[in-house]
């Protein structure tokens, strides 16, 4: 199976040359991508998840790889980068080193030389492909200074790039051969942010049971507010123990904590998420008699009363005109049906309780957007 970080770690095609591998050299901007994935900077993979494309996991047409075109253009593949929370598109683009103006990083003072780049012979640059908003197509061009090889010196990496966040896509080795400059190798410094899914795992204490966050480790665990507001994070748990009869009990769900009330519930504390609160109405002809209807997902649990289901079935005739209804009565839950899952079970009871005349009954319930055991 194909890598997608192959170019960075082991420099898979013949124009890479530099990966992580033990023997290879160490750049300056595979360090400094390193650090700005820290700030959650980087390539995102749409691609990724879309297990059925053979082509997902490549490296080198796909998510902005860099690859070379002829001898002095590297050819940049469309993607998504995520810089300073905000997405981008990257679009496709094949840009000739040597003439380049638009991508040129005009602001930045240190770290580069003028564009075009100009060498003579035994001479050599290197020359950094990186996101610029700023820029056409989002891609920009930072050079580092020309120097002479032939007495064993090496190009350094610009660095002026670095004045603002961003990632380095990747870098250039370029030379002096056949009366100008070419492109002579080409390193992929991608780093990625992968688009999930993202695993968040339930909080327990020593004992395993279900647990709230803390706010301090060393002192144990204890109720307070997070350091500063405005702060907020999410987190998993499970909610038995929140309330006589939490949804999801027993299962792992995700709650929001806010900036205050840490390890407390209410206002200002953590907020279960899941299981998800949704509405949905069915509607059905009844005429009085014993009828099952099944509903598209499970009713969830009061959280107030075991074993009742949060819904309405209510009772109303249509006859009196095309367009009006005439309440008749609510169905009272356990006696005159019962629900099962997804099934709605109008009994015996049901059909002598005095709602002669009616039509339709309208139910109305909450769901998580499944069927199942949802109580818990």
């Amino acid at each position: 199976m194909a890598g997608l970080g192959q170019g960075h770690e082991t420099a898979n095609q013949s124009y890479q040359a530099d990966g992580l591998r033990d023997s290879d050299v160490l750049a300056s901007p595979t360090l400094t991508n390193f650090n700005e994935r820290g700030l959650m900077n980087g390539v995102v993979p749409i691609t990724l998840n879309k297990y059925s494309d053979g082509a997902r996991n490549t490296s080198t047409t796909l998510n902005c790889a860099c690859s070379t075109s002829g001898n002095q253009s590297v050819t940049v593949a469309a993607g998504t980068v995520l810089i300073d929370g905000i997405f981008y598109s990257i679009s496709a683009a094949t840009i000739n080193v040597a003439t380049a103006t638009t991508q040129y990083e005009t602001y930045h003072t240190s770290g580069g030389n003028g564009v075009p780049p100009t060498l003579s012979a035994n001479q050599e640059r290197i020359v950094l492909v990186f996101v610029d908003p700023q820029v056409t197509g989002n891609i920009g061009l930072t050079y580092g200074d020309a120097i002479d090889t032939s007495s064993g010196n090496y190009p350094t990496s610009p660095s002026g790039h670095l004045a603002r966040q961003t990632i380095v896509l990747a870098s250039i080795r370029i030379h002096y051969s056949s009366n100008e400059v070419r492109v002579n190798k080409i390193e992929d410094k991608r780093v990625f942010i992968r688009p999930g899914p993202i695993p968040v795992s339930s909080l327990i204490d020593a004992s395993g049971n279900a647990a709230m966050p803390a706010t301090n480790f060393i002192s144990g665990d204890n109720a307070g507010t997070l350091p500063i507001t405005d702060l907020g994070f999410l987190f998993a748990r499970d909610p038995l123990g929140l309330g006589s009869y939490a949804d999801g009990r027993g299962g792992t769900h995700l709650f929001y904590q806010s900036d205050l009330r840490a390890n407390q519930s209410g206002m200002g504390g953590a907020y279960q998420i899941t299981p998800t609160h949704r509405q949905s109405v069915k509607t059905d002809t009844w005429t009085g008699g014993a009828k099952t209807i099944t509903l598209t997902y499970s009713p969830l649990e009061s959280q107030d009363e075991a074993n009742t289901k949060i819904m309405e079935v209510v009772a109303y005739d249509t006859s009196p005109g095309s367009n009006t209804k005439q309440f008749l009565g609510i169905l009272t839950q356990g006696e005159e049906y019962t629900i099962s899952d997804n099934s709605v079970v109008i009994n015996t009871a049901g059909a002598n309780i005095g709602y002669n005349g009616a039509s339709h009954v309208r139910i109305t319930y909450t769901h998580a957007g499944h069927t199942g055991d949802v109580s818990p």
